[in-house]
């Protein structure tokens, strides 16, 4: 790993198509950064809430939005990473998109661990994902997949210097999100950075709390509940220090599936 800062963007999107003016907010706020990565949350180009409205408003991949927001990137040279609902033939999955730095785009994560009404409206990926960044190798994941230890495993046996989770967590679970990010970073040996959605969204708030923690489980830096933007750097000389501790990603048996590098 090498030092790299990270920009999180708690966004609040506007819930309809990514051409309502959320995507020139998105290039904005990627064009404002300084950082080697910019993050967004979970469905940040449409809002949370679409899911009747679905046919309209996802997209491919590449697509308007890949490319307006791969414009923001390159000329900023930042990766950026968000969430968009796209369309693939038949099926609209939740999804984590990547833009390198030249604004191109790397790979798709699509959420595996659907919650509550999103199983009637989102087809499941079905592999993790790691990218190889210049600063290092970064998981990914989507809101409900940080309740699952093994998808953690799996992203901590492919070596992950640094685990992304964007997120639409609600006010209602939001000890849940305090609970789980450093629990991740602890097993991880791993940089941690939550990315969640502000504001409220057909009578349900989000609780933002958008944070960044050490390998250890210690948080370096929050937002609050209101939409804004924070960068952090991180630092290898943390997370090394920090496996020599605690060497558990070394003793953790292999039993859950592989990540894929993208």
């Amino acid at each position: 790993m090498d030092r790299a800062t990270v920009s999180v963007v708690q966004f609040e999107s506007s819930l309809g198509p990514a051409d309502d003016g959320t995507r020139e907010r998105m290039a904005d706020a990627i064009t404002a950064a300084d950082a080697d990565l910019v993050v967004f949350p979970e469905l940040a180009t449409t809002g949370y809430h679409v899911f009747e409205d679905l046919p309209d408003v996802a997209e491919s991949v590449p697509g308007p939005t890949t490319e307006r927001l791969g414009e923001a990137a390159a000329a900023a040279d930042t990766a950026v990473l968000f969430g968009m609902p796209v369309r693939e033939d038949s099926r609209v999955y939740n999804s984590a998109v990547w833009l390198d730095a030249d604004g191109e785009v790397r790979t798709r994560y699509d959420k595996r661990h659907c919650w509550g009404g999103e199983r009637d409206c989102f087809a499941t990926g079905d592999e993790y994902a790691v990218v190889e960044a210049p600063f290092g190798r970064v998981g990914v994941q989507i809101c409900y997949d940080l309740n699952f230890p093994a998808a953690s495993a799996a992203l901590a046996r492919a070596g992950c210097d640094v685990l992304v989770n964007i997120s639409a967590w609600t006010a209602r679970m939001e000890r849940d999100w305090h609970t789980l990010l450093p629990a991740r970073a602890l097993e991880q040996g791993a940089y941690v950075v939550g990315c969640n959605q502000a504001g409220t969204e057909a009578g349900r708030t989000f609780c933002g709390r958008s944070g960044v923690y050490e390998p250890d489980g210690t948080r370096i830096a929050a937002l609050g509940d209101s939409p804004g933007q924070l960068s952090v750097p991180l630092e290898p000389a943390v997370a090394a220090a920090e496996r020599r501790r605690n060497p558990m990603r070394e003793d953790r048996p292999a039993t859950d599936a592989d990540a894929s590098e993208r």
